[in-house]
């Protein structure tokens, strides 16, 4: 190594090298917080013998989340998923929902789980986000909702789906499991759409070890979302059932990795741009390899996702390839998100001619890679990751040959 970047000339380990990393880097390792912090919150856990429920840690966490985020009202949930399915349901969506195919998979299988059609959307080239001319499309007598996702964090067009949304009489809910702590046009992206839902599972930029919340500046939404997610029971009256409602409360265990971690999270954002920094160079100079910037209409960011486009006809490899390329260097790439909503089971089979419907959906699913960062990942490591990327291009012919006669080609 010389300065360090790895020598051009080192064997890449699917041609027979040594692995760049003895063990596996993975997209999403959990970020951790200062233990003894921690610690000393669950003593208080202990002391209080108060584990759910709403108790005290989950309390606090509320009111540092609001006040962080800038909203309202910000509802602990027990998991993001269900917190998706609460809002839905608070929102009152039935029939026909739209929502963008390129997502995590439970941002749909919340809406068919409440017996919701979810109608598949096209996305932007530019930011991975709902496209608001697809939206007026799709639009029918059926539909009651748009479900925006903030795919990496960038913000979705708020404004046009918020005007195609009035005119048509329909409710706006947005995913912002990526975009904790993102600001655009002087406001928290949490705070767009009548509700937005955030995720704090352990592979998320803020964990909870598993978490999610509602947030939200409607005093009704809240109130009603309160009792939804507390089996319908009102305040302190535990025999009165004011609503249908289901077990979403987080418990004081995950509160207190939640209130650890807050301590953290300015330092966490900061080394996640220092990481995006180094790959960026890294990679500079391979317009096959683009490192896609987070939205210009963030004015503030977690840098939480490294985002690669390969250009497979000018790269020589296809995405695939060098994900696989990478997994043999203990580098576990992950290929977010592949393939889109529409092609999984139900999906692909409830909405059919989906691929000539969605086209940038599917070719962006087919070149998208996210690289690993966060706190495990130095900047010297993401600089190696990008010279191994840079030196899968250069041999491109040897790796397909070894992929192939690996039966992976």
């Amino acid at each position: 190594m010389i300065g360090g970047r790895l020598r051009l000339s080192r064997t890449l380990a699917i041609l027979g090298g040594k692995p760049l990393f003895d063990e596996p880097m993975h997209v999403g390792r959990p970020n951790l917080p200062d233990r003894r912090h921690f610690d000393k919150l669950v003593d208080t856990m202990f002391s209080n013998r108060w584990f759910t429920n709403y108790g005290p840690l989950v309390k606090i966490l509320q009111a540092r989340l609001e006040e962080r985020l800038r909203v309202k009202h910000c509802i602990p949930i027990c998991n993001g998923t269900v917190a998706l399915e609460l809002a839905y349901r608070a929102a009152g969506f039935h029939g026909e929902v739209i929502v963008p195919a390129f997502t995590f998979v439970a941002t749909a299988h919340a809406l068919e789980w409440q017996r919701i059609k979810p109608v598949f959307c096209d996305i932007r080239e530019s930011d991975f986000t709902l496209d608001p001319s697809c939206v007026e499309e799709l639009i029918t007598d059926r539909t009651t909702g748009i479900v925006g996702v903030h795919v990496f964090g960038n913000p979705c067009d708020h404004r046009s789906i918020a005007e195609t949304a009035g005119r048509h009489g329909l409710g706006v809910v947005y995913d912002a499991a990526h975009a904790f702590m993102n600001e655009t046009d002087g406001m928290s992206v949490c705070s767009l759409g009548s509700m937005s839902i955030l995720s704090f599972h352990a592979t998320k930029f803020f964990n909870t070890f598993e978490g999610g919340a509602i947030v939200t500046d409607d005093d009704d939404l809240a109130e009603k979302i309160r009792l939804m997610m507390n089996f319908g029971f009102a305040g302190r009256e535990k025999d009165r059932v004011d609503y249908i409602g289901i077990n979403g409360k987080m418990t004081e265990i995950c509160a207190a990795m939640g209130l650890a971690m807050l301590e953290q999270v300015d330092r966490l954002a900061e080394i996640n741009r220092i990481n995006f920094e180094a790959y960026l160079e890294a990679l500079e100079g391979i317009p096959e390899i683009a490192c896609r910037t987070p939205s210009p209409a963030l004015s503030a960011r977690n840098w939480q996702y490294v985002v690669a486009t390969v250009d497979e006809e000018s790269f020589g490899l296809s995405r695939d390839s060098l994900v696989e390329v990478l997994e043999a260097e203990n580098v576990l790439a992950r290929k977010y998100f592949y393939p889109g909503c529409h092609r999984h089971e139900p999906y692909c089979r409830t909405f059919p001619g989906s691929g000539r419907e969605l086209p940038v959906t599917d070719r962006l699913s087919e070149m998208v890679m996210c690289l690993p960062t966060g706190e495990a990942v130095t900047p010297a490591m993401a600089r190696m990751i990008g010279d191994s990327i840079r030196l899968a291009g250069v041999r491109a012919g040897e790796v397909r040959a070894a992929l192939k006669e690996g039966g992976h080609a």
